[in-house]
């Protein structure tokens, strides 16, 4: 039933634009709301998608309050404004024009999608006495999609800006054009095709622009850019405007240190309420934002063999030494006994790296494996492959969290920090039971991922986990094999925003060393910021005792308090454990606009040794002296297993 609203009276607010036509000269159009009522009651009846749906695409249909409308005429290439109203309710409007030709533009209130109709881009001719009926159409939550980068790097020329059409409607496009908004919409630059696209209803269209960050003005450190589809029988489509962050400096380094996303989707992730953007773009847009690799986790509900082959050539194709692309999997893996609605099942998803293809469950026409986590994990680790639950707190209709018997399981990790703006109680509930494994004396390491699906301009980029490599600092990314070793041996730490780490007598994260109780150890820590992810203000060494009850605050450091630059410094502390334990380290910064940003290391574990009596080896010669004969004694084969200096025997 169309709503009461429909049928009222159109209430027009002026923009202070007037117009006279003399009525012996006019033409008229008018503006038939028929089919966009139609389409909007159509929209407002969809579902809302489930979670995972790419954030590039509005989760529900907004609800009509306002339009604008205006109303252009064209001459020699200009375009003025004859005619603009906002309406907030929905008649056909008449409009009285001169001769000449027309061009209309619509924006709903709350929806970035800008209308051009054109006429197929020859305009509206209006005549004396002539009368054109122009049907306006609704513009649909699905369809048109502009997405950049949300920040580049400061050493990066150009900006990666993905144009895509979800195949929803069957109009063709022209061509796709690219304008500043910064600089008043001042065109950029064009597609410039030779022939049409033709655009079939289901499959998405991509194009990736790579435009030099010059060609853009930028203010208070950001470029904005709108897009136009042109279309073929069809409203021209506007899309934007959407901002790149060009910062001062680039993301923060350290050598041997490697960036990257534990946890993305890509366009072979495509179903009713899911999809992503295709590898090469996902490629350059992390590029831009400064990553050095990224894992494709798709799903395995969107995958069987022979699509998982032909995804992980194109991983392969698109990896190089300057960026590592590799081909992972998120399992949907079936929980027995919670069918309460027999045959509808609950998942958890499990991300598995190196290892071949697994099929899971959770397929929309009810088919697939039905293999348990721990049926997945032993199929994974028995090729050797990487595994981590992921985002295991996450709760709705369709999954439930990782269950606590799950967590005795052998799995690699915990990727337990979902994204910037994942649900706030998450990541402290992940580090509380990563805490609980550690103490529990499990080796499990912790992991960032974005569980991105396109959305460059939101969640790609803004968790990154970096993995120690040495050796490759002058031979650009190491090899795809050393960064999984690297994961599945911890030896990474997790952030969005500070790069922190530390090693204990020269051991690094994700190791163990061995001491004798009561000797001392060197803990030292390095951080790196930048203005961008603010200033460190606060470094927690954690401590946790082998089969403890919980984790300790071994000591709490401001570094501008003790003297050290709170962006790119060291610190050393002196440890001396008299049980086995481990440490870990978590670090906060906070932006001159009051953001925080947080960065949390994996452990190392420190093996204590009970102090040992020293090995005495004695002799002299010769072995039977006479009187007055010198006697040489030869202590050199003695030696304390503790370590210690030997310097008196009685």
């Amino acid at each position: 039933m169309r709503k009461l609203w429909v049928a009222c009276l159109v209430l027009l607010v002026l923009s202070g634009i007037t117009f006279s036509v003399k009525a012996e000269d006019a033409g008229s159009i008018t503006l038939d709301f028929t089919q966009f009522i139609d389409q909007m009651e159509i929209a407002n009846q969809l579902e809302t998608p489930s979670y995972g749906i790419a954030t590039m695409m509005p989760e529900k249909t907004p609800e009509f309050t306002s339009m604008n409308i205006k109303v252009v005429k064209v001459e020699d290439g200009n375009e003025s404004t004859c005619w603009e109203s906002n309406i907030t309710t929905l008649e056909n409007i008449p409009i009285d024009l001169d001769p000449g030709t027309y061009k209309v533009y619509t924006q709903v209130e709350g929806d970035d999608t800008v209308l051009e109709y054109n006429n197929d881009s020859e305009g509206y001719v209006i005549t004396p006495q002539s009368h054109l009926v122009i049907p306006m159409a609704y513009p649909p939550w699905e369809g048109y999609i502009l997405d950049a980068p949300w920040r580049i790097e400061n050493s990066e020329i150009n900006i990666p800006i993905l144009a895509v059409d979800t195949g929803t409607d069957w109009a063709d496009i022209y061509d796709i054009n690219v304008y500043d908004h910064n600089d008043g919409d001042r065109f950029v630059t064009s597609t410039n095709w030779s022939s049409t696209q033709p655009i079939y209803l289901g499959e998405p269209f991509f194009h990736l622009f790579n435009i030099n960050k010059s060609s853009f003005v930028q203010v208070d450190g950001k470029v904005s850019m709108r897009i136009e589809f042109e279309l073929h029988w069809s409203p021209d489509n506007w899309e934007g405007p959407v901002n790149v962050k060009i910062p001062q400096y680039d993301i923060p380094t350290m050598v041997d240190w490697y960036c990257g996303d534990t946890h993305l989707h890509t366009n072979y992730t495509d179903n009713a309420v899911e999809f992503g953007a295709p590898i090469y773009a996902t490629r350059a847009a992390n590029n831009a934002m400064g990553l050095d690799w990224m894992i494709v986790t798709d799903h395995s509900f969107d995958l069987w063999q022979e699509k998982w082959n032909v995804s992980t050539a194109d991983c392969d194709n698109h990896s190089d030494n300057l960026f590592r692309v590799m081909q992972g999997e998120e399992v949907s893996c079936y929980l027995p006994g919670t069918d309460i609605i027999p045959g509808a099942y609950q998942y958890n998803h499990l991300l598995v790296y190196g290892a071949d293809f697994i099929p899971g469950g959770e397929w929309e026409d009810g088919t697939g494996s039905d293999y348990t986590p721990a049926e997945a994990i032993a199929i994974a680790n028995s090729q050797g492959g990487v595994t981590h639950p992921a985002h295991p707190f996450y709760d709705d209709p369709f999954r439930d969290p990782w269950r606590d018997e799950d967590y005795n399981l052998p799995f690699t990790g915990l990727q337990i920090w979902n994204h910037a703006s994942d649900e706030p109680t998450h990541l402290p509930d992940g580090l509380a039971k990563w805490s609980e494994l550690l103490l529990g004396g499990r080796h499990v390491y912790v992991e960032g991922g974005t569980d991105a699906h396109g959305d460059f301009n939101t969640h790609a980029g803004k968790v990154k986990t970096y993995v120690y490599i040495p050796g490759y600092s002058q031979a650009g990314i190491p090899p795809k094999n050393n960064i999984l070793e690297a994961l599945r041996n911890g030896h990474s730490i997790m952030t969005d925003g500070p790069l922190v780490i530390f090693d204990i007598n020269g051991e690094m994260i994700g190791n163990n060393v061995s001491l004798t109780n009561g000797t001392n150890a060197t803990l030292r820590i390095q951080w790196n910021s930048t203005q961008e992810f603010g200033y460190i203000n606060n470094i927690t060494v954690k401590k946790g005792v082998i089969n403890g009850t919980e984790e300790t605050n071994f000591t709490i450091i401001t570094p501008s308090s003790i003297g050290k630059d709170p962006l790119c410094d060291e610190h050393e502390l002196i440890i001396s454990p008299n049980e086995s334990c481990y440490y870990r380290v978590e670090a906060y910064s906070n932006t001159t606009n009051g953001e925080q940003h947080r960065c949390y290391t994996n452990p190392i574990w420190v093996d204590v040794l009970a102090n040992q009596p020293p090995t005495a080896s004695f002799t002299y010669s010769p072995e039977k002296p006479f009187v007055n004969q010198t006697i040489t004694f030869n202590a050199s084969d003695s030696y304390d297993p503790d370590g210690g200096d030997m310097t008196k025997y009685e």
